[in-house]
């Protein structure tokens, strides 16, 4: 039961992915889907923490049907989300030049948001990607500090 509530997490955390892309390129409105997955993503970290891990069943039921709604909201532009994923793979991991940075400033978020701070003026491009990689470090080491410690306490 553990595993599929990590499952879930993740399947939630895609959802929330895919709605907020579908918010970008589309003009639907889907706060709807982006405020149930944020209040679905939060529960589901309380649920993990609490040991209860027989309401995943609710949040995997939740995250799926979300992901089969999206068709229906639009076709075109989900199909161009999932076509999307892998050029947005091949332009992130093959960018030599910004690679080791973006892992530094992710991994050790407080390095890449002093990095943005100290290259803001000499190196913008640089700088931006720092920053937002320190950025989303910081999220994720949070999320993954919320999962572990609802796990193991």
């Amino acid at each position: 039961m553990v595993a599929l509530g990590v499952i879930t997490l993740f399947l939630t955390g895609f959802t929330l992915v895919y709605y907020a892309y579908m918010a970008n390129h589309t003009e639907h409105d889907v706060s709807f889907f982006l405020s149930v997955g944020i209040i679905s993503m939060v529960m589901n970290l309380c649920t993990n923490a609490g040991g209860v891990f027989g309401l995943a069943w609710l949040y995997l039921i939740i995250a799926l049907a979300f992901i089969g709604v999206g068709f229906a909201v639009s076709v075109p532009e989900t199909i161009g989300f999932y076509t999307s994923i892998g050029p947005w793979f091949k332009k992130t991991f093959t960018d030599t030049k910004l690679i080791g940075w973006q892992i530094l400033s992710m991994a050790i978020f407080p390095a890449g948001i002093a990095l943005y701070f100290v290259w803001l003026r000499s190196k913008p491009e640089l700088a931006k990607k720092c920053g937002q990689c320190g950025i989303w470090g910081l999220v994720l080491w949070g999320l993954l500090l919320w999962m572990i410690l609802g796990l193991v306490l």
